[in-house]
């Protein structure tokens, strides 16, 4: 719901706060005082095309601020969610800052917002009707999910987008698939080479590591071998070396504990020592064979590092990155063998979905046809109601030129109208009159009032052309309408601004030469005021306040 609008330097608004309430609005004044620029207001706070000309002649910028309650659960919510904008409280201001330089910028809770954004945001919180382009329901897209709401068809319409969209996946991979089968021979000798290639290198993890390893004993193979030579000789060759020193130490002191068993406990560690320069003997001989290799092995190990280098520089660079590329290599290969398997399946699989696809398209469009059939008599009542006594309304629901199933179905839905008789009903959107038009929507959203989800309706000139009797209907039409939502409405007929549960008084002002506009909201004797000068009286009389307090009563 729309709580305030806050306007400033917008055409001949200097700065206004407009306060609404829910259920039925309306806003009055005279012809030109700038009722219709509060809607423009609202078209801008809901994503609507910003112009210069419209910023008031003596200033640089114009701003428009809204502030709306979210309704629970409803589609704003998604859209804030989605662009990560929170609305703790429930409410949201919207703010459209208009610029000389054509730099505008918009916010959602001061946050900076793209203007599509605000178009998404604005679908779901207000829903404009009346003589402009804005009106939603002269397109077809909205026409086709009001007829899907009202046929309770939005779950099956989600569900026959779902397998649209995995039939579209589906064909695509069989286009590809199909258009492979050009260039497979190539890619299987190519794939058929890399993992011969890869399977006759015989690579191992690790393997690399090991030969560099090798190699370095091998380009150092004669200091390693003096050097061990020397490290035996220390421990066991020499005449002193350390495995005989150590035995005599042991002798000793092992004589000496037969004297005093004290002299045991220093014999343990030497003991200890013997076995470890033993083990050290053992690595020092198994150093010496493995450095003791063929004359061509340093060749031989710079041959294989040459050869994983430049299978590296190929698939990989690491031999587990090699063996990953191969079993890939080898996956597509089996795959390429097996194409026309492939093919087949996909094929199979495609066709079955495109069954699915169509046996749900026309289970949904048997669905409209019903729906139609009820909802367009129901309008067409209500129009002839609103006085439009030899309307002709009709939904038709016509399969698209193209043969292709889209997201939404195989159906067109057009709503069609014709005043007079003997006319052939024709597009809403071709209607010429703007009272006709009005009217229509109203009737469409009297209907249709428990099915949309838009909170907020704007009627601007919905009453252009009408009087008498149909203006009370039209009064009554649009209080049922506010029952359960917000409607705003631009009038210039007493009986609608009478049954308003909230008017606002749009007036202009001549100040030091410069023309203002102002809004008040009327109560009590104000608006009493307010109606009897819209009943038509060239100057105010007794009878016309009479009249006026009547139809306040009367509501």
């Amino acid at each position: 719901m729309l709580r305030e609008i806050r306007i400033k330097n917008f055409a001949v608004i200097e700065t206004v706060t407009v306060p609404f309430a829910p259920g039925l609005n309306v806003l009055t004044g005279e012809t030109g005082a700038g009722k219709s620029i509060v809607i423009d207001a609202i078209l801008l706070v809901g994503g609507g095309r910003a112009q210069t000309d419209v910023i008031r002649s003596d200033a640089e910028a114009a701003t428009i601020e809204a502030v709306f309650d979210l309704p629970r659960g409803g589609g704003g919510r998604a859209v804030l969610d989605a662009a990560g904008i929170t609305a703790d409280d429930g409410a949201i201001v919207i703010r459209r800052e208009l610029a000389r330089s054509g730099r505008h910028r918009a916010f959602v809770n001061d946050s900076p917002v793209t203007v599509g954004l605000l178009e998404r945001l604005g679908e779901q919180l207000v829903d404009i009707h009346g003589q402009h382009e804005h009106q939603r329901l002269l397109q077809p897209l909205p026409q086709l999910e009001l007829l899907d709401r009202f046929a309770g068809a939005e779950d099956a319409v989600a569900r026959l987008a779902a397998l649209h969209a995995e039939y579209r996946a589906a064909d695509e991979e069989l286009e590809r698939l199909r258009g492979a089968d050009r260039d497979r021979a190539q890619r299987e000798d190519l794939l058929r080479f890399q993992v011969s290639e890869l399977d006759a290198a015989r690579l191992r993890v690790g393997e690399e590591e090991e030969l560099r390893a090798e190699r370095r004993r091998c380009q150092h193979a004669e200091r390693f071998t003096s050097g061990l030579a020397e490290v035996a000789q220390l421990l066991l060759e020499d005449h002193d070396a350390a495995t005989s020193r150590v035995a005599r130490a042991a002798r000793v002191l092992g004589d000496l504990s037969r004297l005093d068993g004290a002299f045991a406990d220093a014999a343990t560690p030497l003991d200890a020592a013997a076995a470890h320069i033993e083990e050290a003997l053992l690595a020092v001989r198994k150093l010496r064979e493995g450095i003791d290799a063929e004359p061509d092995r340093l060749e031989a190990i710079d041959e294989r590092l040459d050869a994983i280098t430049r299978l590296k520089r190929k698939y990989g660079d690491s031999e587990a990155a090699m063996l990953a590329f191969r079993d890939a290599a080898a996956g597509e290969l089996e795959r390429l063998q097996r194409h026309e398997e492939i093919v087949e399946a996909e094929e199979r699989r495609t066709e079955e979905l495109s069954a699915r696809l169509r046996a749900a398209a026309v289970a949904v469009s048997s669905t409209r046809r019903e729906a139609a059939g009820r909802l367009g008599p129901r309008i067409q009542r209500e129009l002839r109601e609103l006085g439009m006594e030899r309307v002709r309304f009709e939904i038709a629901v016509d399969a698209t030129t193209s043969e292709q199933i889209s997201p939404r179905g195989l159906d067109r839905v057009e709503f069609r109208f014709s005043a007079n008789p003997g006319e052939e009903a024709r597009p809403l959107a071709r209607i010429a009159s703007g009272g006709e038009l009005s009217r229509t929507m109203l009737a469409v959203e009297v209907v249709l009032a428990t099915y949309e989800r838009v909170p907020t309706m704007v009627f601007d000139e919905v009453d252009a052309g009408v009087g008498g009797r149909v203006a009370g209907t039209v009064a009554d039409k649009l209080a049922a309408t506010g029952r359960g939502r917000q409607v705003l409405c631009v009038t210039h007929l007493a009986p609608i601004a009478a049954r308003a549960s909230h008017h606002v008084l749009v007036a202009k002002t001549v100040r030091g030469g410069r023309t203002r506009a102002g809004v008040s909201v009327l109560s009590g004797a104000d608006r009493v005021e307010e109606i009897a000068r819209m009943l038509g009286s060239e100057r105010l009389t007794d009878t016309a306040r009479r009249h006026a307090r009547e139809l306040l009563a009367g509501k």
